[in-house]
C-alpha cells in the first residue's frame, strides 16, 4: 500500500447553506471525497458551481450567514476537524492545512510590510524567536523565487508585481510546511506566462515538502497538466470524478463534455466561434426537479427532468451522476496541456 492509498482527507456528506433574502441557498450539496497523501485533486466547474465554498467549508472559514449541516463530517489525518476546540483550530489551520487565495492583493494586508505578514504566522505556529522567524522568512522568499529576498521584507504589497505578490502568499502558506495545500484559483489574475511559473512552483514545492494539494480552477488545461484526479462540480455537487487521464479520455457526464468542447483549440482558424454551453446555471434557492443540468443538456430525456441522478461508480473508480452518459466516441479529448504548454503529468511521472 502506498501513501496515496491512505486517505489524508475524508469529507462525508458535506452540505453548506447560506441564508439569503430569497430563501436558503445550498451552495454545497451532499459532497463526499477523499484525498490521499501526496496526491493532487483538481476541482473544476463554472463560476458559481460551489468549488470555493466547498474548500472553505472544509477549512471552516465561512461567513456568519453560512451553515454547515450537522451530518457533515471532515476528517483530516484521523482528526475530526468539526470537533476541534477553538484553541486547537487556531494552530490546526495554517500548520496542518494552508490556503493560497485567488487574489493576492486582497489576501495580503496592504498596510503591513511583507516581512511582518510572513514572520508573525511562523512565530505563532512554530513558537520560534523573532530572529529565527525572520531568517526563515528570507529563506521562504528565496525558495519561491523572489529576488533580493531580504530587501523585500521591508516592502509593502503594492510595491510588488501581481506574480510576486502571489509568490508571497505561497511563501506564507508553506511557511509551516502543511500536509495539505489548498490553491483556490491561484493564477486567475495573472498573465499566462506567470501562471505557468506559479503552477510549476506549486508542483515543485509539493514534491519537495511531500504535501497533498487541492487545486481549484475553471481551466481544464490546468488540471489536465497538474492534477492526479479530477472532480467536476455543477450546482453544488460533484457530477463526475476520475483520474485525470480517465476523465479526459473517457468523459461520461454531458456537463464535462460541454466544458471540454468549449475550450479553444489551437488547430481552429482565427475568429472561430466558440462552443458555448447554452442556458445558465440553476437558481440554487429553487433547485429544479430532477437533474440540475437537464435544462442545458442536449442529451436530456424525460427521466432526467423527473429523477435526480447520483454518483455511480463504473467499477473502475470512474464516477458520474448521469442516467444517460455520453458515448465515448462523441467525447472531444482536449490537448492535456497547462498554461503556456505545460505537459500533462502521466501517472508514472506523478509524484
Amino acid at each position: 500500500m502506498t501513501d496515496r492509498d491512505v486517505a489524508l482527507l475524508e469529507v462525508s456528506h458535506l452540505s453548506t447553506t447560506f441564508e439569503t433574502q430569497r430563501g436558503p441557498l445550498r451552495a454545497v450539496d451532499d459532497v463526499s471525497l477523499q484525498l490521499g497523501a501526496g496526491e493532487t485533486l483538481g476541482i473544476v466547474g463554472e463560476s458559481g458551481s460551489g468549488k470555493s465554498v466547498l474548500v472553505r467549508s472544509i477549512m471552516n472559514i465561512l461567513g456568519r450567514r453560512a451553515t454547515i449541516s450537522p451530518e457533515s463530517r471532515v476528517v483530516f489525518d484521523g482528526r475530526d476537524t468539526r470537533a476541534l476546540r477553538m484553541s486547537e483550530a487556531r494552530h490546526f489551520w495554517g500548520r496542518e492545512i494552508a490556503m493560497v487565495f485567488q487574489d493576492p492583493m486582497t489576501s495580503l494586508n496592504p498596510v503591513r510590510k511583507i516581512g511582518r505578514q510572513i514572520v508573525e504566522p511562523i512565530r505563532f505556529h512554530l513558537g520560534i524567536d523573532e530572529r529565527s522567524a525572520t531568517e526563515r522568512a528570507v529563506s521562504l522568499l528565496d525558495r519561491v523565487g523572489i529576488p533580493e529576498a531580504r530587501r523585500r521584507l521591508d516592502e509593502y504589497p503594492h510595491q510588488l508585481s501581481g506574480g510576486m505578490r502571489q509568490r508571497v502568499t505561497i511563501a506564507i502558506a508553506i511557511s509551516c510546511e502543511p500536509k495539505l495545500l489548498v490553491a483556490d484559483e491561484p493564477t486567475t489574475a495573472l498573465d499566462v506566462t506567470v501562471q505557468k511559473q506559479i503552477l510549476d512552483l506549486l508542483a515543485e514545492l509539493q514534491e519537495e515538502l511531500g504535501m497533498s494539494m487541492i487545486l481549484i480552477t475553471h481551466d481544464l488545461g490546468v488540471v489536465a497538466a497538474y492534477a492526479d484526479r479530477i472532480a467536476v462540480m455543477y450546482a453544488g455537487r460533484i457530477v463526475e470524478r476520475a483520474s485525470a487521464i480517465e476523465l479526459f479520455e473517457q468523459t461520461r457526464h454531458p456537463y464535462t463534455e460541454a466544458l471540454l468542447r468549449s475550450i479553444p483549440r489551437i488547430e481552429h482558424e482565427s475568429h472561430t466561434v466558440l462552443n458555448a454551453i447554452r442556458g445558465r446555471p440553476p437558481d440554487m434557492t429553487a433547485r429544479p426537479t430532477g437533474c440540475s443540468f437537464a435544462p442545458r443538456c442536449e442529451h436530456a430525456r424525460e427521466r432526467c427532468r423527473e429523477d435526480d441522478p447520483r454518483l455511480t461508480d463504473d467499477g473502475r473508480g470512474h464516477e458520474y451522476a448521469c442516467f444517460f452518459p455520453v458515448s465515448l466516441s462523441t467525447t472531444t479529448t482536449p490537448e492535456r496541456t497547462g498554461p503556456a504548454g505545460a505537459p500533462h503529468r502521466s501517472p508514472e511521472g506523478a509524484r
